[in-house]
């Protein structure tokens, strides 16, 4: 395959990834890097492997992250999306707002593993 193909089909892909919804870029995040981990150790190991990599697709999905929390969503958003995408019991606060304070801890952790790794 000619390489400027390759550059091409590459460049097309991560404009295609970068031009998806705030909502479903953190879907994405939850289920590649929060489901099936047990507690925030295991997540920020998750993290920092993925950060050796490319730091990118955590910077996309805190970004994702802060604008999911900004937004005015429908009841229950950020609830199912934690618990379904990520598979977290909010069993001591099972609302959006116990949801969204998964979020910001999840954005916080993101944060920290991203000056680690600068």
């Amino acid at each position: 395959m000619d390489p400027s193909r390759t550059r091409d089909t590459l460049r097309a892909r991560m404009a295609e990834l970068d031009a998806r919804p705030p909502l479903e870029k953190v879907r994405d995040l939850l289920n590649g890097h929060v489901v099936d981990t047990d507690g925030w150790g295991e997540i920020r190991d998750e993290l920092r492997m993925t950060v050796r990599h490319s730091a990118r697709p955590l910077r996309q999905g805190l970004d994702a992250i802060d604008a999911v929390l900004a937004a005015e969503l429908p009841p229950g958003t950020l609830l199912r999306m934690v618990a379904g995408e990520a598979g977290k019991s909010l069993d001591h606060d099972p609302t959006d707002a116990g949801a969204a304070a998964f979020l910001r801890e999840l954005a916080a952790l993101i944060r920290s593993v991203l000056d680690e790794a600068a």
